[in-house]
């Protein structure tokens, strides 16, 4: 074997030799990580269509306002851990009528973002208060108080979409489907759909409005 060969394979024979002994020192040093294919998601791809996902109808007592008395709430939780199996975010839709208020509340654990198809609402977020033209974007940071007010003569096509799973417990947790009994929500009921939610809703008792909140 010619002399560089020779030098060649017998530094990769240490070598290997040398990672060998290391190993059988060291039982418990990691292993090479799966590839992510290997741990692929079980989230199925779906093509929704505006009226696609699981409705709700949300039950009375509840910290949402509706229009009038004889109106009732409905939502629609299109993507979920339930509904295409999403592992790491959320997103909700529905029609906010003329009059309609999405009460003060902030998120514990998750950042959302609002979109708006049409103008005339009225978004209070943070220290910040503007009525939000069509095709608007609101970005609420966790820990945020935050109100939808629908401040327009016409109806407006609402999407939230969370960056964590969490609120869609609390949605759940105080609705039903279409069809069930609509049974009125208890303060004890509507804590602890908070608390499954991550979420929290202003108390009306201290006042109108959270500390720093910008009002009229």
């Amino acid at each position: 074997m010619p002399l560089r060969g020779l030098s060649t394979f017998l530094a990769f024979t240490t070598a290997t030799l040398g990672v060998l002994l290391v190993r059988a020192e060291n039982p418990r040093a990691p292993r090479p990580t799966p590839s992510s294919t290997d741990s692929a998601s079980s989230a199925e791809s779906m093509i929704l269509q505006e009226g696609d996902g699981e409705r709700f109808l949300r039950r009375p007592g509840g910290p949402t306002t509706a229009v009038g008395p004889a109106s009732i709430p409905e939502f629609i939780i299109k993507i979920d851990k339930h509904n295409g199996h999403a592992e790491d975010f959320v997103v909700v839709a529905e029609i906010l009528k003329p009059g309609a208020i999405i009460a003060f509340h902030k998120h514990h654990n998750a950042e959302e973002v609002v979109v708006l198809e049409e103008g005339g609402a009225t978004v209070t977020v943070g220290d910040k208060r503007a009525v939000a033209g069509p095709h608007s974007t609101v970005f609420i940071p966790r820990e945020t108080w935050v109100s939808i007010t629908n401040s327009g003569n016409n109806s407006i096509h609402f999407y939230g979409l969370f960056s964590r799973p969490g609120f869609e417990d609390f949605l759940r947790a105080r609705s039903v489907h279409p069809g069930e009994p609509l049974t009125r929500l208890t303060p004890q009921e509507l804590h602890r759909a908070e608390e499954q939610g991550h979420a929290m809703f202003w108390d009306t008792s201290k006042g109108p409005y959270p500390p720093g909140a910008p009002h009229p």
